[in-house]
């Protein structure tokens, strides 16, 4: 598997936990990498931070 097709799994999994929360304003969330990196923590129950997960958690 490429890294660009794990990218882009990824990708649609972070949006789907997102939506599937409650989320609505996807558009937004995906625009400001803080928010983005929120969200991507939460799906992998990581501590709260603006920091994208370790690189061993992706």
């Amino acid at each position: 598997m490429s890294g660009l097709h794990l990218a882009a799994e990824n990708y649609r999994r972070i949006k789907a936990y997102y939506e599937a929360r409650g989320g609505t304003k996807w558009h937004e969330v995906s625009a400001d990498p803080r928010l983005f990196n929120r969200v991507w923590r939460a799906l992998l129950r990581l501590p709260k931070s603006d920091e994208p997960p370790p690189q061993d958690r992706r």
